[in-house]
């Protein structure tokens, strides 16, 4: 495979692209990612499948659309991979798997469908005795509840019949768990059955990220390691490489870097070329269909050749002749119309049959019709996400008033029975006091004839001590519970609201052990995205009670702060 990719700029040699896995990366909407995926597709005629993941995103011209296919991971035998469970589950939370993943294997076991292990945790959850174990149960039984809808509200073909070009499964309006296993059943469908196939991957860093399993990587990883002797090759889009899995990157000899404006990301742009004559302001100030590509260890700074464009003018644009704006002219009058979400519940048949009736109906419509529709649609995008964006916005002022709102009524309560115990006290005196009250009468009887005898300095002194006396002495709330076995944690308690000392509880009766975020909020039964247990567990940060240990760990601290 040998791909014309565009000319050099300042002397408008041809460049080409030569077989290989590839990133292609930029600024969206300002470097010319998808033109540039669009021509290497076309004018080398391969065979490529793409997905389109997110609302807004135009497809490629010419691209063919085929129903999205889905089949879950399973291994020798036909049993499911427990791995695949747990990098499920992990991009579900966006959290590592490590306590919860004993409990996954174990409601792996004998399970042929992801429909079974959901079955097993809940047979296992009314089983078990313990409060802890309930408490892992009822989460993994949480996540699977986001999973499985989005699996049984599809229609998902058996397999994937491609053609040459862009093959475009639409993934508009599906949940990111369910895009992620989309993309993986597609990359292993490819990977086992295939030869000469280009899978591209959209949004990367989002499906494939440093530091955290994916159903999507997992699979990456085997595709990009074995696919090459298949001819089978990734390209991965995305706006940014300092987030996506290093392992993957470093199979890549193919580098597309266009247009980015981020200084960390310059910085990366910089150290994947290997280039010290390549500049942050050269990077930052690349134009539209612009890039710095290096292919094969081989840097050039290129324009990318649209689809559409005449090869001379698109050397023109190169040699600084033509300017980049008369070629956006001319493929904004080629862009075509956005896609919407698609559900497959009718028949492929049907949706083919619709297929192919577009271009019939499409000419009935004035280029000006067109027009003016493309920018309603555009307007009524903005409107929906600045009206998701808002919603996000309240969602986090309800969570962060439904801590205080909790925060309040615990503190109502605590006080509630301070009021009350304080009731008991003054009765419990009241009582002592009665004898004292006649012996009080009794000797008012015998000293008032001889008041007039006592000096005004002792009779000071004499009412200062009966009011001392009267005094009811301050006592310290107590902790709630036993002791901790901790006494200076026992001294904090009483400081602190019920969030923190459930916290401060289950950390002292594991002490030593370090523990991340996931773990101390599943040990108190609550959840690690929850405003209610960040609040309290960033105000024991705060106080120095909880320290970091390293990466995501966490401990007790050893001495009072």
């Amino acid at each position: 495979m040998r791909i014309l990719l565009g000319f050099e700029v300042g002397t408008g040699k041809e460049i080409y692209v030569e077989d290989g896995h590839g990133v292609t990366t930029g600024m969206t909407q300002q470097s010319g990612k998808t033109t540039t995926l669009e021509a290497l597709v076309q004018r080398g005629e391969v065979t490529a499948v793409a997905f389109l993941t997110k609302r807004g995103e135009s497809g490629f011209r010419n691209q063919r659309e085929i129903q999205p296919y889905f089949k879950e991971q399973k291994k020798v035998g036909g049993l499911i991979d427990w791995q695949y469970v747990s990098s499920i589950l992990e991009a579900t939370i966006s959290e590592k798997m490590k306590l919860e993943r004993s409990f996954i294997i174990n409601a792996s076991k004998g399970a042929r469908s992801l429909e079974e292990v959901y079955q097993n945790i809940r047979k296992m959850k009314e089983k078990t005795k313990r409060g802890f174990d309930e408490s892992i149960y009822t989460n993994l039984e949480a996540y699977f509840e986001i999973i499985l809808p989005e699996i049984r509200r599809y229609n998902f073909a058996n397999k994937l019949n491609l053609k040459k070009g862009f093959n475009v499964l639409n993934l508009i309006g599906m949940q990111e768990e369910m895009q992620q296993l989309v993309i993986e059943s597609t990359l292993s469908y490819v990977l086992k059955n295939l030869r000469d196939v280009i899978v591209v991957i959209p949004e990367a860093h989002k499906f494939m990220p440093q530091g955290l399993k994916t159903p999507v990587k997992r699979t990456a990883l085997n595709f990009i390691k074995e696919g090459a002797a298949l001819r089978n090759f990734m390209w991965m889009d995305t706006q940014e490489t300092t987030s996506v899995d290093k392992a993957l990157l470093k199979q890549c000899n193919n580098w597309i870097m266009g247009y980015q404006q981020e200084k960390n990301e310059v910085k990366n742009v910089r150290e994947n070329l290997g280039r010290t004559k390549i500049t942050d302001e050269d990077i930052m100030s690349l134009k539209l269909g612009h890039f710095i590509a290096s292919l094969n260890k081989v840097v050039s700074h290129v324009y990318v050749l649209p689809v559409g464009i005449d090869p001379e003018m698109g050397r023109g644009v190169a040699m600084g002749t033509i300017p980049v704006s008369e070629v956006k002219r001319i493929l904004d009058s080629l862009k075509p119309v956005e896609l919407i979400d698609v559900t497959y519940s009718v028949h492929p048949d049907e949706i083919e049959e619709s297929i192919e009736l577009e271009p019939i109906i499409q000419p009935t419509v004035s280029n000006a019709g067109m027009e003016a529709l493309e920018e309603r649609v555009k307007g009524l995008l903005d409107v929906v996400l600045a009206l998701e964006k808002r919603a996000d916005e309240l969602e986090e002022d309800a969570e962060k008033l439904r801590y205080v709102n909790n925060e309040l009524e615990s503190t109502v309560a605590s006080l509630s029975k301070e009021v009350e115990d304080h009731k008991k006290t003054i009765e419990s005196l009241n009582q002592e006091m009665e004898p004292y009250r006649a012996l009080a009468l009794l000797l008012a009887q015998i000293v008032r004839p001889h008041i007039e005898t006592i000096s005004d300095e002792d009779l000071k002194s004499l009412e200062k001590q009966i009011a001392d006396l009267k005094k009811v002495p301050r006592r310290r709330r107590a902790p709630p519970g036993d002791s901790t076995g901790i006494a200076w944690i026992d001294i904090w308690m009483a400081k602190l609201g019920p969030a923190e000392q459930k916290i401060l509880t289950f950390m002292a009766s594991r002490f030593p052990m370090e523990m991340t975020r996931s773990e101390i909020a599943i040990g108190i039964g609550l959840t690690a995205k929850g405003g209610y247990f960040n609040g309290a567990f960033n105000k024991l940060r705060k106080n120095k009670l909880v320290i970091p240990v390293d990466g995501n760990n966490f401990k007790l601290a050893e001495n009072p702060p």
